[in-house]
């Protein structure tokens, strides 16, 4: 059998206390209720913390996974820019190519220029 030691008697008797405290003004039907909400009242922090402390990695793993998104696309777009110039390149040669390119750079911003 357990032999109750001073520390474990008296953890037994502050649950019976700090339960006492919690459940007083519930009797009868209404002992479950009060009981959980009692219980509910005084965890919701704890738990809360805990879960927002466990969510942390969740949202860095998301944060992460967009930014690589965000690079994986800017590169693709970019090499793909750059291989459809060499194909050109080896189409037409590097003169037509780098011609029609500096005709572009010439016009491309007279858009946004202020008129």
């Amino acid at each position: 059998m357990f032999k109750l030691t001073e520390p474990a008697l008296s953890g037994y008797f502050a649950l019976r206390i700090a339960l006492a405290e919690a459940l007083k003004g519930s009797i009868g039907a209404s002992l479950l209720p009060g009981f959980i909400a009692a219980i509910a009242a005084r965890f919701v922090g704890p738990v809360g913390l805990k879960l927002s402390a466990q969510a942390v990695p969740l949202i860095g793993a998301a944060a992460g996974a967009a930014i690589n998104l965000a690079f994986l696309e800017h590169f693709r777009s970019v090499a793909r820019g750059h291989f459809t110039l060499r194909r050109l390149e080896r189409v037409h040669g590097t003169a037509p190519v780098r011609a029609a390119y500096e005709a572009l750079t010439a016009t491309r911003d007279v858009a946004f220029a202020k008129v």
